[in-house]
Parts: C-alpha cells; sequence; structure tokens
C-alpha cells in the first residue's frame, strides 16, 4: 500500500494551519472572559486542594487550625471506622430501615423543585428511594432517622469539651448520579463523612461574598447564589472572575470540614453516592480542659447527645436554629428592652428590616395581632411564640419574669423550630404550599365538569389527574378522593364533593401558603384539563409551566 506524502514545503504550511486552527479553536474569544458560559471552577485556576489529614487532630488542634480560622480540611479515611459504611448497600438498608421516611428534593438544586414520594410531596419512604433513585429525579436531603444513628461514628476530637455538647443535628444525603448543589452557605459548622461514590467540591471563603451575585438569603446565616454553577454567566456578572477558590476531590471514606459561611458548590458522581453529614455550633470559644484526661475513640452518633433529633416517622427539625445561639439572642434583646412588645418579637426574627417604622409597629401591635396581616406566616408563628412566653396574656414579654426564666434547652428548641420551620420537613408541606385558594379553584372544577348531565361522576383516577396537574400528589390526592367518597363507591358525584367541600379545603388552610407557592411545579406527564390551566393562571396570575417530572 503506497502512503501519500506531501511535499516539505506543502507539509510544514499545512502544519502550520492545523496549529492555527487548534490555537483559534482553544483560546477564548477577544472580549470574552475566560470559563464565560462554562462550569463554575473555569473561571480561574484553582488555588489548590483544601488540606488532607492522613491522621486525625485532637481537639485543640481542630480548633486552633481550622474550626477558630473558618478554614476547610479534608480527613482522609476518617468515615471507614462507621459501620454504615460497610453495612449500607441497598439490600441491607431496604431490609433494616425501608419503613423510615425521609426528606428528599430534586437532583439540582436551581430548579427550585421538590418531588413526590410515597408520602406525598417532599416527603418519600426509604424503600421507596432506595427501589427508584438510579431512574428517578430524586435526591434524599433529610434528618438522618434516629435508627441509622448507631451505625455512624463520631471523629473522636468531636466527643470532648465544648464539640460534644454543641452537636446539633445529622443529615443523610442519598441519589444517584448527577445530583447538584448551587453555590450556597450553611449557618452551622459540618462535618459531611462520603460512604459511597465521590464528591467534587468548589469551596469560596466568606471573604469574597461581596463578589458573589444575586446572594439569596434563606434565613439566618444561610445564603445561597443563583449564578448557574453549569453555565457560568461572566458578562453579566463580571466580577465573579475575581473569586478566587479551593477545590476538593471526595472518595468513599473521606470526611470534610465545611466552615460555618464557608460558601461552596458540591457535584456528586457514581450510580450510588451515599453521604453523613454532622453539623455543629458556630462556636466563638471552647473549653476543651476535660479533653486531656479522656481517651478518645471513635463514638456511635446514637451515644451522643445531640440537639435536634429524629425518630424516623414524625416531623423533622432539619436546619432549625441553633437553641444556644438564640439564648444568646434573647438575652442581648432582653439586655437592651425589659418589656418585650409583639411587634419587637416579630422583628428580631421575622423582618427586622422593619423595625424603625412607626406606622408598621403600630399596625402590627394592633391588627395584626387580631391576625389581619399579608404576612400570616411570620404573624402565626410569632403568636406562638407568644403562647409559649406570655403566661398572662397581655401581649408583651416581661423579660424578667416571663422570658429569662423560661430559657430551658427544651423550651429554646421549641422556640427554634417555631422561628425556623419548614414545611417540607412534614408532610403538611403539600398543604402549604398549595393553599386555600388553589385548592378552592381545583373543587370548584371539579364540581362544574359532575354538574354536567354527560359526566355526572368521577372516578378516582379521574380526580387525581386534575389534583396532579395543580402540583398535587397522588398519595395526598387519595387521600381527599377518600374523604369525598368514604362509602368506597369508586366514584364522586356532585353533591358528594359539595358535602365535603369546606372539610377539605380546610386541611389547606394553615396560614403558611404565602411563602410556599411561588414555583408549583406543573406536571408535564399529564394531560392537564385545558380549562384547569385557565382558571388557576387567571385567579392566582400564574403561568401553567410545563416543568418536566420524571416520576
Amino acid at each position: 500500500m503506497r502512503l501519500f506524502m506531501l511535499p516539505p514545503t506543502a507539509a510544514a504550511v499545512a502544519l502550520l494551519l492545523w496549529s492555527l486552527l487548534v490555537h483559534l479553536t482553544t483560546e477564548t474569544p477577544a472580549g470574552v472572559p475566560k470559563g464565560h458560559g462554562e462550569p463554575l471552577g473555569n473561571h480561574r485556576d484553582s488555588d489548590g486542594h483544601v488540606d488532607i489529614l492522613t491522621t486525625l487532630p485532637s481537639p485543640q488542634e481542630f480548633w486552633d487550625k481550622y474550626v477558630s480560622k473558618r478554614r476547610p480540611v479534608l480527613f482522609s479515611g476518617a468515615a471507614r471506622s462507621s459501620p454504615g459504611m460497610q453495612l449500607w448497600t441497598d439490600e441491607y438498608m431496604l431490609e433494616t430501615f425501608g419503613d423510615l421516611k425521609v426528606r428528599i428534593e430534586g437532583k439540582h438544586q436551581k430548579e427550585g423543585k421538590y418531588p413526590e414520594g410515597e408520602k406525598g410531596i417532599a416527603q418519600d419512604t426509604l424503600r421507596n428511594v432506595l427501589q427508584t433513585y438510579r431512574t428517578r429525579d430524586v435526591y434524599v436531603v433529610s434528618q438522618i432517622p434516629d435508627p441509622l444513628t448507631e451505625q455512624v461514628a463520631v471523629l473522636p476530637f468531636l466527643t470532648c469539651g465544648t464539640f460534644k455538647n454543641h452537636i446539633l443535628e445529622s443529615n443523610l444525603w442519598l441519589g444517584g448520579h448527577g445530583t447538584q448543589s448551587q453555590i450556597h452557605k450553611d449557618a452551622d459548622n459540618a462535618i459531611n463523612c462520603l460512604f459511597s461514590g465521590t464528591k467534587t467540591w468548589i469551596m469560596i471563603s466568606q471573604d469574597y461574598e461581596h463578589l458573589l451575585p444575586d446572594v439569596v438569603s434563606s434565613g439566618g446565616y444561610s445564603a445561597r447564589a443563583t449564578i448557574d454553577p453549569d453555565s457560568v454567566d461572566l458578562i453579566k456578572y463580571p466580577k465573579f472572575s475575581e473569586v478566587p477558590y479551593t477545590h476538593v476531590d471526595m472518595k468513599p471514606g473521606d470526611c470534610l470540614f465545611i466552615p460555618a459561611s464557608h460558601w461552596h458548590q458540591v457535584n456528586s458522581h457514581g450510580s450510588k453516592n451515599l453521604a453523613v453529614s454532622i453539623m455543629m455550633s458556630r462556636l466563638k470559644e471552647v473549653d476543651l480542659s476535660e479533653c486531656d484526661a479522656v481517651d478518645l475513640d471513635f463514638k456511635p452518633l446514637s451515644e451522643m447527645n445531640m440537639v435536634f433529633t429524629y425518630d424516623g416517622y414524625s416531623e423533622q427539625t432539619m436546619g432549625d436554629m441553633d437553641p444556644f445561639e438564640l439564648r444568646e439572642r434573647i438575652v442581648e434583646l432582653c439586655s437592651a428592652i425589659k418589656e418585650l412588645s409583639f411587634s419587637a418579637v416579630y422583628h428580631e426574627f421575622f423582618h427586622k428590616e422593619d423595625e424603625d417604622n412607626e406606622v408598621i409597629n403600630n399596625a402590627i401591635d394592633t391588627e395584626m395581632a387580631k391576625g389581619k396581616s399579608s404576612k400570616q406566616q411570620d404573624l402565626h408563628q410569632n403568636k406562638q411564640i407568644f403562647a409559649i412566653l406570655d403566661t398572662n396574656g397581655d401581649n408583651f414579654l416581661s423579660c424578667d419574669e416571663e422570658v429569662l426564666p423560661k430559657l430551658s434547652i427544651e423550651t429554646l428548641k421549641k422556640l427554634a423550630n417555631i422561628i425556623s420551620y419548614d414545611p417540607s420537613n412534614s408532610e403538611e408541606y403539600e398543604f402549604s404550599r398549595m393553599g386555600t385558594e388553589v385548592i378552592r379553584i381545583l373543587i370548584e372544577h371539579v364540581i362544574n365538569k359532575l354538574s354536567n348531565d354527560k359526566a355526572p361522576k368521577m372516578t378516582k383516577e379521574q380526580f387525581l389527574l386534575r389534583y396532579r396537574a395543580v402540583g398535587g400528589s397522588r398519595p395526598v390526592g387519595s387521600q381527599l378522593y377518600d374523604m369525598m367518597d368514604p362509602s368506597q363507591q369508586g366514584y364522586i358525584t356532585r353533591d358528594m364533593v359539595l358535602s365535603k367541600m369546606e372539610d377539605v379545603i380546610s386541611l389547606y388552610d394553615n396560614g403558611l401558603h404565602p411563602h410556599h407557592t411561588q414555583n408549583m411545579p406543573w406536571q408535564a406527564d399529564i394531560e392537564i384539563p385545558g380549562s384547569l390551566i385557565n382558571e388557576v393562571g387567571t385567579k392566582q396570575q400564574w403561568k401553567a409551566q410545563k416543568i418536566r417530572d420524571d416520576l
């Protein structure tokens, strides 16, 4: 076989043209910032991997070098002492923990929606997750159920002194390939231990928070930046090019310390990605004197005095405010004001930006105290605080008599749960998100449909079609249908719906829904009745957006 050969001069010209073509296709076009339109981390080179330790530090070293300096660090292989790392196969977890309830999200936080589970929107059983997570858009982001904590080992330096008394909660993370977070920061210190799969992290110091675009507070010290981690728009956000970062490559068995308020973005890889995190208080100082006299070793999480725990069946307290920090805020407030009004408490914990507005304060102390406000969720929560502390019912709190003497850890936990309440922690989320207006529109639509002589009856599947069309789940929709068909006739009529209409609507009247109905996920795989879309779209001024749902 003869090979085609170019003359030397022609070959040189061809090589030059090829080199120019490669240069033109790999260089950033003039005027376009490096990394524009590319995944996070391409805007500049990393400042390096975070510190990697192969031996665990003492409690004092951990505080001096990392916690007090808000410096992340990777503990290589530290999670291998957790029995769960070896035990938690899908088969084992399915058989041992399958009936436990967990909170779920979609794989991509930026989509801002919660998938449907066996217990409703955002609520599922571990059984259903384990059977579907490889093919479904679902990611467990949940407080860890108590039965699992026996098989999670706490790192030795956390088992003594101040550290052991300030472990707030532990969370479970489980999903398939492709889970991704936004750039965000958490209120508390965390240690994330990886049992399966790999994770890559972008870590950004809080010192550069001023360069992050579109920062949205999640309440308290938590926040997120809405920049797209898959395609960073550096033309719209040119200052982001200046943001330095470090990176982390986690493998199974590694544990990562993430300091409170340290910004980060996470991508999870592998057919199964499973991790456990332990959250700790934002500590300003520590007393570790007892640690020198203790033989430190790994300790089961179940034996730690964790502040917030979850039995696996009831409502979670994931993300609740640190009660120790809450005590400090209340004491500080009482040092300035000896008697707290309804508005003073309201502004301290819900809308501090309005505290100097005399008109708003007067409205809060009068009309809002009676329940007349567009901010019903915050008002409802403020009333719950007063229900606990206001012993004489005068809508004022005496710091010396009613507040300070009551600040036990249990009372503080109750108050923290009120202030930080997240409906997605319970099966009530679906009711709070939809609200009375949407369910009333749906019921009225069903009544109108059944008033037609051609269709005087509606089956469960026909009702579920409509309920899911407005963002509801099959489990809760079935619950509503059964309320309207108590005799299990297999159909509902106009009269049957009318007789139960107010009972159904009352389930959604909890005062929380105004904050949780902004991005209702319309089911793309369901044939939505056009008239129902028009009703909801007109009355609520929402666009019936069809967001793909992989259920």
